[in-house]
């Protein structure tokens, strides 16, 4: 009779209890990845938004500009990076392949005594500009960095708006456009 009890005590915790994993580390990074995983949701992160679709992209001048007419666009032929295919660099516009908040900077070397006031264009419309004043006596190094929330297919180029005798001068390899969406 004890010997029967005895057995019903050491079976009955084993009947009541979890499964035990013949892997813990495997149970621990699942536990570890679900506190992660909530941690992020708690946060704002949309659930399963890292995904492949990394829309970015650095271009520069190959070569001077100059005689750039006022209302022209910068061509950046040069391409560094173009993850998501947005930039085309045979007519210097991104178009936008993903809608969402965009991130846009660029930067122009003016050749001493011109001076330049560029835009980021979106669509035909202006949405932020630098002047540059070049009336120093070295090349001067001007920079922009804007946030703009676009839709897909948008059209996003840097346009001259102004300049010396209505001409613009940049340097080659030190003026660049980038753009990334976050």
């Amino acid at each position: 009779m004890y010997l029967i009890l005895f057995a019903l005590l050491m079976v009955m915790p084993c009947a009541f209890s979890e499964k035990v994993s013949t892997k813990p580390g495997l149970k621990m990074f699942r536990d570890e990845y679900k506190s992660v995983t909530q941690t992020c949701l708690d946060l704002g992160f949309a659930k399963n938004s890292c995904n492949s679709d990394k829309v970015a992209f650095h271009v520069t001048l190959s070569k001077n500009l100059y005689n750039l007419a006022r209302l022209g666009r910068v061509v950046f032929e040069a391409v560094d990076l173009n993850e998501g295919k947005g930039y085309d660099p045979s007519t210097g516009v991104f178009t936008v392949p993903a809608p969402g908040v965009y991130v846009f900077d660029w930067t122009t070397l003016n050749q001493v005594g011109k001076y330049a006031l560029t835009s980021l264009v979106v669509n035909g419309t202006s949405r932020s500009q630098v002047y540059c004043d070049g009336n120093v006596n070295t090349h001067l190094s001007c920079s922009k960095m804007t946030i703009v929330k676009l839709k897909q297919g948008n059209q996003v180029w840097i346009g001259v708006f102004g300049g010396t005798h209505g001409n613009s001068y940049f340097v080659k390899n030190y003026t660049s456009f980038s753009g990334f969406k976050l």
